[in-house]
């Protein structure tokens, strides 16, 4: 019995090793592009289908990225983003129309999210920003709507590519005026808005799951499925 304890307790210390090591190589990897994103929403990559990264970063928590894809032919702003994602995975929510005051994740879906945004402090200027990777006119805010020449397009890159222009810029608007282009990043953190603290490095969200009525159709088409075959 003791053996077995023993080799149960190394195969454990083994696992947490690799771990740590897989964490640590990720966590101090020069780049997190477009092509390290693994959980897209939206069709399949391709001829006129535009792209963009939104990243979230809860507080304690790791930032999380997530991959969009539509037609470049469809015009696109940060709320749709978020539109996006509460859509395709019933444990994202948001709270807000042009400005954004909270971000919810719920893991079990028990109707107490895990992970959430506070609301302002102003002991500390904290509050829920909003990030994107495209230079602006400074000064220009128009309550959520977009102001002419707000965001200076194109995108500069990922903010992650050490050896690229692009970086995370404080959005001067809400999402209803932050135009989405291919190749666009968005980001949310809580911090002081000052720059001295942004999105952190990014890990792969984790993969949606399917809404509880899609989730039972797909149970039923299975037991279907067996039956037939037996």
């Amino acid at each position: 019995m003791t053996k077995l304890k023993n080799q149960r307790l190394s195969a454990a210390g083994a696992l947490t090793v690799s771990a740590t090591l897989f964490l640590t190589n990720t966590t101090h990897a020069a780049a997190f592009l477009f092509s390290d994103v693994t959980q897209w929403i939206g069709p399949a990559a391709g001829p006129d289908i535009s792209q963009a990264v939104m990243v979230v970063q809860w507080p304690g928590q790791p930032a999380w990225a997530w991959g969009f894809r539509w037609n470049a032919s469809e015009t696109r702003h940060g709320r749709d983003l978020l539109l996006a994602l509460a859509g395709a995975d019933p444990r994202f929510t948001f709270t807000g129309g042009g400005f954004v005051t909270n971000l919810e994740w719920d893991a079990d879906q028990n109707g107490t999210p895990e992970f959430t945004f506070p609301g302002y402090d102003g002991s500390t200027g904290e509050y829920l920003g909003y990030w994107v990777n495209n230079d602006q006119v400074p000064g220009l805010y128009a309550n959520g709507a977009a102001p002419a020449g707000s965001h200076i397009l194109p995108p500069l890159g990922s903010p992650y590519d050490e050896a690229g222009p692009g970086r995370w810029v404080s959005s001067d608007t809400g999402v209803l005026g932050r135009p989405v282009v291919d190749g666009a990043w968005d980001g949310w953190l809580y911090s002081s808005g000052d720059g001295t603290v942004l999105p952190g490095y990014p890990v792969n969200a984790p993969a949606p799951i399917p809404e509880p009525g899609a989730a039972a159709l797909l149970v039923l088409t299975g037991s279907l499925l067996l039956r037939r075959r037996r």
